[in-house]
């Protein structure tokens, strides 16, 4: 199997965790964007999911994720240190200088895995919701058209449903070795790729609680305080005795 460059991925590691959070910009409610691997870590990775693809058989492979027809495990391919040191290093560093602070809960788990669109491939990926807590995705390579990430705003289970508003479709481009941070509830789809092909690493980062509120609303049909469509407070008229 091909090496993965852990040692180069450690000391880029440490020589940036003051410099990495200052690349990350709002993109949106929720939704962020930045450098976070270099060009060599991902070319490793890659070399590693072509390894994968000509030395396992397909009736051996694990499925990674039912939305996507040849998706690749992290585990499969041996890179959960840099899936470990990218969510420590998001943890750690990123997420107190961006994120607001309910989106600053604890990571019980994560769910890794490559996924893949092209002409051999997934060419679009439908509307929906991630199975996590907070999403990060991170693109791998260059030289492809089309295949945008458009964000449609966050929603609790009774409205998933719902239109989005004008400032809640958000349109993303990737970039090789950015980053972009979403909540896992803020709906998304992947437009049709035009050209080549695009290869990203999926980190769900997993909350039992968030999970078990998502649930339990989606039983109840209660509304969650994150939706967009959440009742707002009424604003009253304050009579100050002036005229």
């Amino acid at each position: 199997m091909v090496k993965l460059c852990t040692n180069h991925f450690s000391a880029r590691y440490e020589a940036a965790r003051v410099q990495f959070p200052g690349n990350f910009r709002k993109l949106g409610n929720g939704i962020y964007s930045g450098k976070i691997l270099t060009d060599d870590i991902c070319e490793d990775v890659l070399e590693r999911v072509r390894y994968f693809d000509v030395h396992t058989n397909a009736d051996r492979r694990v499925t990674a994720n039912s939305m996507h027809q040849n998706a690749v495990l992290s585990t499969e391919i041996g890179i959960e240190p840099l899936v470990d040191a990218l969510v420590e290093m998001f943890v750690e560093d990123i997420s107190p200088k961006i994120l607001p602070e309910r989106y600053r809960l604890p990571i019980d788990t994560t769910h890794s895995y490559i996924v893949r669109y092209g002409a051999s491939s997934d060419r679009d990926l439908g509307f929906h919701v991630d199975d996590s807590f907070l999403t990060l995705n991170i693109c791998l390579n260059e030289g492809f058209t089309g295949s945008d990430l458009v964000f449609e705003g966050e929603r609790c289970p009774t409205h998933v449903d719902t239109d989005a508003s004008e400032h809640e479709r958000i349109r993303v481009d990737h970039k090789k070795g950015f980053m972009i941070v979403h909540s896992g509830k803020n709906r998304h789809f992947v437009d049709c790729i035009s050209s080549g092909e695009r290869s990203n690493l999926i980190i769900w980062c997993q909350s039992e609680a968030e999970r078990e509120r998502w649930f339990a609303a989606q039983n109840s049909g209660e509304c969650l305080e994150f939706c967009g469509k959440f009742p707002k407070p009424a604003v009253h008229n304050v009579n100050t005795g002036f005229d």
